[in-house]
């Protein structure tokens, strides 16, 4: 019997030798030297994979780099880390009163909070509700989905509100322990502010309100350069028997080994791949692992490359997978690591109004049977305003349809230990990570040889 696709596919063994060494790298901020040699590192390992034509394309950006952050009351209190990009100060930092409002001078002190979505909600989101998911054994439909990056708009308008108000600082309290998000990345939009600000955590936080309530003061200190940069898409292509193209993407800016291992699944996808002949594969791929995932104001990743490629490649992709945080588990209390028994981390796939793709993520997410079988439409206001509906996904994806118009699925999974810079392997699942890598391989060659016409055709309106 020919060998088949579980047999031939990289082992598992290799597949966490590869989470180790990512993990190893930890934070590899937007342009950042850690970001650009794992950058030349998957550019040299795609071309080992088997994949001919490989090419990097350079994004100018401004890069910001914090050096020293500190904050101080009477004494020292802890901080989880600063707010990339909020701004900086000198060596002496800035000192005003705690304040709970917007005013001048003041070092402002706000809450954020996690915001209450349930588990049904993404049921219901289902592009086959209300006919509902098979469910794990134990599934609660009222169970919590409180994730920390579901509060950046919070974070936003905070710092919005506190900067317009000429505050000299703020300091933005997370309602999580210490020990759920140290080191966070927390708000990586990388969006340039006049306003230097840290997070701290639920602990630090009673202790700053108390210091408010009397009358205190702070001092927050937050050196960091600002200085222009080049960061870099990577690209390759593995041919087929058409001009057409199925693209297959993730980032490569992270906080740690599972934000963003997508492209280590995609490169033991492309050496499979790569050794089918030219002659049996319909549809070519286009390898895409995109830079500016955490600098979205200005180095773009994906919509970097849908810009620059308008004319010649983006025309050529018939459809788009997008991949990011695989085999990822629910993190115990204080992160002390995997335990016995630990479930999966809550995830799905968005995916377009297209018939054929959302077929082929629901076969994908059965058969790797590691999260739940959801296949969600686009839940957020687009707000570039050209998405055919007005709606995306908050993956990174969500340009192939808000952008591009594409069909497109897009993978991901959002533990609230994903922007922790931290090691986090203990916390990932490498044979779920293969047995998702594997299924979704499967889905881009369903999709490969799907005809065009069927792979366009939407779900009409009447059928929502």
């Amino acid at each position: 019997m020919k060998p088949g696709i579980n047999d031939t596919f990289l082992d598992a063994a290799t597949l966490r030798q590869w989470q180790a060494a990512l993990d190893e790298r930890g934070l590899r901020a937007t342009g950042s030297p850690a970001h650009e040699e794992y950058i030349d590192d998957l550019a040299a390992r795609l071309c080992a994979a088997g994949v001919q034509e490989v090419w990097l394309e350079s994004i100018p950006m401004r890069r910001w780099t914090p050096r020293r952050w500190s904050l101080r009351t009477d004494r020292e209190v802890p901080v989880v880390s600063p707010v990339a990009y909020s701004g900086h100060t000198d060596a002496a930092g800035v000192t005003g009163p705690l304040a709970a409002e917007p005013a001048p001078g003041v070092i402002g002190l706000v809450h954020i909070g996690l915001p209450p979505l349930q588990a049904e909600l993404f049921d219901m989101l289902d592009w086959d509700a209300p006919a509902q998911p098979v469910h794990a054994e134990g599934y609660d439909p009222q169970d919590a989905y409180e994730r920390v990056w579901l509060s950046q708009d919070a974070m936003r308008a905070e710092l919005a509100r506190f900067e317009a108000a000429d505050a000299a600082g703020l300091v933005l309290a997370v309602d999580l322990p210490e020990a759920e998000i140290r080191d966070g990345y927390l708000l990586y939009d990388g969006v340039h502010r006049n306003l230097p600000a840290v997070f701290v955590g639920r602990e630090t936080a009673a202790l700053l309100r108390e210091v408010l309530d009397q009358g205190g003061q702070a001092n927050l200190v937050l050196e960091a350069d600002v200085e222009d940069a080049v960061t870099r898409n990577l690209i390759g292509l593995i041919p087929g028997a058409s001009d057409e193209l199925i693209a297959l993407q993730s980032h490569t800016d992270g906080t740690n080994g599972l934000e963003d291992n997508g492209p280590e699944a995609i490169l033991a996808m492309a050496e499979y791949l790569s050794r089918i002949p030219r002659a049996d594969l319909p549809r070519g791929v286009l390898v895409l692992l995109t830079t500016g995932h955490f600098a979205l104001e200005e180095a773009w990743g994906l919509d970097a490359f849908l810009t620059a490629h308008r004319d010649d490649l983006v025309p050529r992709i018939a459809a788009a997978m997008c991949l990011e945080h695989l085999g990822a588990l629910q993190a115990p209390a204080g992160h002390a690591g995997h335990a016995e028994g630990q479930t999966y981390e809550f995830g799905c796939c968005f995916a377009t109004r297209h018939r054929a793709v959302i077929d082929a993520a629901r076969t994908a997410l059965e058969e790797a049977a590691v999260t739940e079988a959801r296949v969600v439409r686009p839940m957020v206001p687009d707000p570039t305003g050209d998405s055919p509906d007005g709606m995306t996904w908050p993956g990174d994806g969500g340009a192939f349809w808000h952008r591009a118009g594409l069909p497109a699925l897009n993978f991901i999974t959002g533990p609230n230990h994903l922007l922790n810079v931290e090691p986090v392997l203990e916390l990932i699942d490498i044979d779920s990570l293969r047995r998702q890598a594997i299924a979704f391989t499967r889905a881009l060659l369903t999709l490969a040889a799907t005809p065009g016409e069927q792979l366009r055709r939407e779900i009409p309106a009447a059928d929502e």
